[in-house]
């Protein structure tokens, strides 16, 4: 299990990671092999898919899992 401030080390460490995300239709989004670009103080950041060159805007409390290892908000 790991704290949310080791969560924001992460993405801020530009390294691939694997993490799940609830959407705001309750439903989760499986997102492998992606690579934090930028993270905002608004509590968003953006995920690029590194295989299909997609990226993505989340909410960081709405990650809930990264490299199968749970989030402690």
């Amino acid at each position: 299990m790991l704290y949310i401030n080791e969560l924001r080390n992460i993405l801020n460490s530009k390294k691939e990671f694997n993490c799940r995300v609830w959407l705001s239709t309750g439903e989760i989004m499986v997102c492998n092999k992606v690579v934090c670009t930028s993270n905002y103080h608004k509590g968003t950041a953006n995920l690029l898919f590194t295989e299909s060159r997609e990226v993505r805007k989340v909410r960081v409390i709405c990650i809930f899992e990264i490299n199968d290892e749970e989030i402690y908000i």
